[in-house]
């Protein structure tokens, strides 16, 4: 039986609903309420879901006028939206009751947590619709702790004026857009208090970003949008630390002016506290030499904070959180990563620097810290695409080329099947240069990064080859570079939907090995950043989590012989199966005749190119639009497909050793907990419709719909077989309460995005993806 939800959470739900109803009915009068109305109700029924059920529904809207159409699209889009931020408000009014003490320094292990902030195209929700939802989420926490006459007439003016703007975005963003996006959340009040409290607790937590410096495949990334990232983050910065230091000369000066005591010292302190704001002033503007200006007010706000402590024998708080803030942004930005193509590099490298963006950033970041730290800035140089030693070394030389030393870590990106199985040689070959390893021990701090791509090795192999070739990576790595007397760190290009290595900080972090909990790295992207970091209650959560994650965990258990040859069967099954059913001549057609896909230019989802040039091919397909798709048409394919057929040729005999490994191996007991979540979420009965409503032949559609059926009843036995139980997510039942409640709700704006993708209706396109990315809680 499933759980109840809480009864806060379902009344919340039904006001909130209740109340967009009324504002629906008001402005589409009460024929279209009705007809709204009804759909809800039919989609709720038995009939409603089926397909013959769903074909019915298609043909009555089908009938409707395009403006019709679209303000039923915007008000299941709001609806799921609206359940989506009372969930967030319930959630978070939790978060406020339970009392968390600060951790003592004695109590944890001391580690990095970092979060990698990227925008790929992956938030479809328009700016300012996130913007007014921000405003309904917090009325909703208001209401959930204390309701008001008053929250009802506030609620309906907020759905008024969400109803009349779309939910998707309307216009392709630029860098800047996603930067502002990113930065808007990342560097509010709230959360920069985040990290002056991570700080006190000596559980440091740092933010980068992408944005402005990733240009692998972006043509609209370069210096200048590197600059313009770096600059809007230190404008939020600027204006945060010139408040807080404001206060505490505030503070100060009537005691100069009075206090006959001290009075010179006192008057001394406010002296140096006119050099501070000046360096504040100055730093204004990123430009040539601003490394110098931060050394600068780095070294007053220490004399300041000597002076203080000899005065009063006691440290100024408010000095010191502006210090804790500054050892999370040292340079006062958000630093970023740049990375570029691998191929690429060795052509920049062996060019004049004009010609390519990439020498560009590096001879610009050079200039803004010509004697520090550029990490202040630039974290690392990720290089894509690596395929062996030879790539590394470029981008160390093209560094030392442009920064005149290595004084930036170069940071090797497997992706691939090939690469990752290739990892191990090629760090073994790259540092087994001592000339190289005297570098990494003299200016990285003895400490090598390997970033490992989980979005683009899970469209190569899909989600569980993926996963296994990274944790074998992984294992062999971490013994590589330790051998050399370096410190491993593991940035995880994991992003929120399974397909992309995401799922709970439990099941992403339980089989890491201790060195990727010592520093944790993980890329955070798309609408994850605002359910992460609109409220802080839930970001503190996370970092908890993390904390608890390194604490608690310990190292992964070492798998016999007999285990890791069964892991490996499986892992190699699945991949044969998965790009098997890539390479069938049919397959690809089925992407672009029965998905968004041939639509995502249309979609303006992100300022990078949502597919390459050419024809639909596996190497055009990106990976995050790749998954879009799937996730759109319900079907989620790329985390589940062969794992079914694979548990079909076993016996008894060796089911046996799977169940046993589901409870010793943390890699595959968290594979198969993430595979039962994918599976409550599939609908195929509205994968089917897709598929019949595209001019794909008939005799290939049923063909495609048999082999997914047969597929999918196989991997549901496997789950229900492995764990022993009855319920696909047994280990958190009010989530399947949640996606029963909420899934129906999805299939009329699917049915709607068939029409629009038929009649070529951009408008109810862009709206539908953005709905149906709401219900899932995942755009790609």
């Amino acid at each position: 039986m499933a759980q109840t939800l809480a009864k806060e959470l379902t009344s919340l739900v039904d006001w909130s609903v209740t109340e967009l109803g009324n504002v629906i009915k008001s402005e589409l009068g009460a024929e279209g309420f009705h007809r709204i109305e009804s759909i809800r109700r039919f989609v709720k029924s038995a009939r409603g879901q089926t397909r013959a059920g769903l074909l019915d529904l298609k043909n009555e809207l089908a009938s409707l006028s395009s403006q019709d159409r679209f303000y039923i699209a915007h008000s299941f889009s709001l609806m799921l939206e609206l359940i989506n931020s009372c969930e967030a408000a319930y959630r978070t009014s939790r978060l406020k009751q339970e009392k968390h003490g600060p951790s003592a320094e004695s109590s944890h292990q001391y580690g990095r947590i970092i979060h990698v902030l990227t925008a790929h195209p992956t938030e479809s929700r328009s700016p300012d619709i996130i913007y007014y939802f921000k405003k309904i989420q917090d009325l909703l926490e208001k209401h959930l702790d204390h309701a008001e006459e008053a929250d009802t007439p506030s609620l309906q003016t907020l759905l008024k004026w969400v109803w009349r703007i779309p939910m998707s975005k309307q216009r392709k963003p630029s860098v800047m857009d996603e930067a502002e996006y990113i930065y808007s959340l990342a560097l509010q009040k709230d959360i920069l208090e985040i990290f002056i409290a991570q700080r006190r607790q000596m559980l440091p937590f740092y933010i980068r970003s992408w944005v402005g410096g990733d240009k692998d495949g972006h043509p609209g990334v370069d210096e200048k949008t590197m600059l313009g990232s770096l600059q809007m983050a230190r404008d939020f910065l600027l204006r945060f630390v010139s408040e807080r230091f404001q206060i505490f000369v505030d503070d100060l000066t009537p005691l100069a002016h009075s206090a006959s005591r001290d009075k010179k010292k006192l008057q001394q302190m406010l002296f140096v506290a006119k050099g501070v704001k000046r360096s504040l002033f100055q730093l204004r503007k990123i430009q040539a030499g601003d490394s110098l200006k931060i050394k600068t007010l780095q070294n007053l706000l220490d004399q300041l904070a000597k002076s203080y402590h000899a005065l009063f024998k006691a440290e100024s708080v408010l000095l010191m959180d502006i210090r804790h803030l500054m050892k999370a942004f040292p340079g006062l930005v958000v630093p970023l990563e740049l990375r570029e193509d691998s191929s690429l590099v060795r052509e920049a490298l062996a060019h004049s620097s004009n010609k390519f963006a990439i020498s560009r950033m590096l001879k610009t970041l050079g200039k803004i810290s010509p004697d520090h730290d550029p990490r202040f800035y630039v974290r690392g140089f990720v290089l894509s695409q690596t395929e062996s030693a030879q790539d590394i070394a470029a981008g160390l030389a093209l560094v030392e080329k442009y920064l005149g030393t290595a004084r930036l870590p170069v940071v090797p990106l497997f992706e691939s099947a090939h690469a990752l199985e290739s990892s191990v040689a090629i760090v073994e070959e790259f540092l087994g240069n001592s000339r190289r390893r005297n570098l990494i021990k003299k200016l990285w701090s003895k400490k090598f990064e390997v970033m490992l791509g989980y979005s683009d090795s899970a469209k190569e192999n899909g989600a569980f080859p993926s996963r296994y070739l990274i944790s074998s990576a992984i294992q062999g790595l971490e013994k590589t570079i330790r051998s050399y007397e370096l410190t491993p760190i593991f940035f995880h290009g994991s992003g929120g939907s399974v397909e992309r290595g995401g799922g709970s900080i439990q099941e992403q972090t339980e089989w890491w090995p201790t060195s990727a909990l010592e520093t944790i790295k993980v890329t955070v992207q798309g609408e994850m950043i605002y359910r992460s970091y609109a409220a802080p209650e839930i970001l503190k959560r996370q970092i908890e989590r993390f904390t608890f994650a390194r604490d608690e965990g310990g190292e992964p258990r070492e798998l016999g012989g007999h285990a890791q040859k069964d892991l490996l069967r499986m892992s190699e099954f699945v991949q044969k199966s998965y790009q098997g059913i890539l390479h069938e001549p049919e397959f690809l057609t089925l992407i672009e005749k029965a998905t968004p896909y041939s639509f995502l230019k249309d979609l303006r989802l992100g300022s990078r190119p949502s597919k390459r040039q050419g024809p639909v091919n596996l190497k055009n397909l990106r990976a995050i639009p790749w998954v879009l798709c799937w996730t759109q048409t319900r079907a989620l394919f790329p985390s589940w497909w062969g794992v079914g057929s694979f548990w079909k040729t076993l016996s008894s005999q060796e089911k046996k050793r799977y169940q046993h490994l589901f409870k010793t191996s943390s890699l595959f007991s968290s594979y198969i907990k993430v595979l039962g979540f994918t599976l409550a979420k599939i609908e195929l009965e509205v994968f089917a419709l897709y598929l019949h409503s595209s001019p794909l032949p008939e005799v290939v559609v049923k063909g495609f719909l048999r082999k997914f059926q047969d597929e999918y009843e196989s991997c549901q036995k496997a789950v229900y077989e492995i764990s022993g139980e009855k319920s696909l997510l047994w280990y958190r039942p009010w989530l399947e309460t949640s996606i029963q409640l909420r899934s129906p709700l999805i299939h009329p704006l699917n049915v709607l995005q068939i029409l629009a993708l038929e009649k070529k209706d951009i408008p109810l396109l862009r709206e539908t993806v953005t709905g149906v990315a709401s219900g899932m809680l995942t755009t790609g």
